[in-house]
């Protein structure tokens, strides 16, 4: 796991061993969702009814109440604090700690926000003011907790790591996630994530990723969890694009 992690900037998709952390976060999802989905059977499996189509595109505040929702509930912190994560994340640091953000994601129908383009996240965190981020390098966790499809996953691009911190440019409601230069992607490198409930795949902090781009709607929903931790042995050496540089300079003056 570590070799790939080093080599490619990502692991092979694996499974994380939970007890019942996972199926108490996917019984919240759906109990908060269950209004919005097509008619169902509810003597359905969990797995089934987390995997139903949303009736009609949602309204912008069942979004906001979505996401709230889940990212402040206890069911999503046992996931993050469980064993399974924690182990998972030894197969690549040997004192892993849980870093200040990880983020629970809904990628509903029509909603743009979930979307994000080339980006490595250090480029958020390099940027910030905040102690608790800057300096941290955490690998991100990618966790699938109803499955996910090349139409509607990740994409990494393999080796990107060992290149540098690249210019990004400010998204409203995502932060730095954008890179200024597109060419700088290498087609034949990417990789997409196709996963099944549980599965995960662990990146770099400098891995360029994406979520796959929307061509049409898709009423079925893909809940995934951003899940970041960090060693304070791990420190990469890398070079920073100069206009970043400069971006960082101007940030720290104000």
């Amino acid at each position: 796991m570590i070799e790939d992690f080093q080599k490619n900037g990502f692991t092979k998709v694996f499974k994380v061993n939970f007890d019942d952390e996972l199926t108490g976060l996917q019984k919240l999802i759906y109990n908060v969702t269950k209004n919005q989905l097509i008619e169902h059977n509810t003597d359905i499996s969990l797995e089934e009814k987390i995997n139903l189509k949303f009736k009609e595109i949602p309204k912008e505040n069942f979004f906001s109440d979505l996401m709230n929702s889940i990212n402040t509930s206890s069911e999503l912190k046992n996931v993050l604090n469980s064993k399974g994560i924690l182990n998972s994340f030894k197969l690549i640091f040997n004192n892993p700690e849980p870093f200040d953000i990880s983020t629970f994601r809904a990628r509903i129908p029509n909603q743009k926000r979930t979307i994000y383009k080339w980006h490595q996240d250090e480029g958020t965190w390099h940027l910030s003011k905040n102690p608790s981020h800057i300096n941290k390098f955490p690998a991100t966790l990618w966790l699938s907790i109803n499955g996910t499809f090349e139409s509607d996953g990740i994409q990494l691009v393999r080796y990107s790591h060992k290149e540098k911190l690249h210019n990004h440019s400010f998204v409203k409601g995502q932060g730095y996630f954008n890179i200024k230069n597109k060419k700088e992607i290498n087609e034949d490198k990417i990789f997409n994530v196709v996963t099944k409930p549980s599965e995960a795949v662990m990146f770099h902090p400098l891995t360029l990723h994406r979520s796959v781009p929307s061509t049409s709607i898709n009423f079925r929903p893909r809940y995934t969890i951003d899940i970041r931790y960090f060693d304070k042995e791990f420190k990469p050496k890398f070079n920073v694009d100069l206009l970043f540089q400069i971006k960082r300079k101007l940030k720290n003056l104000f």
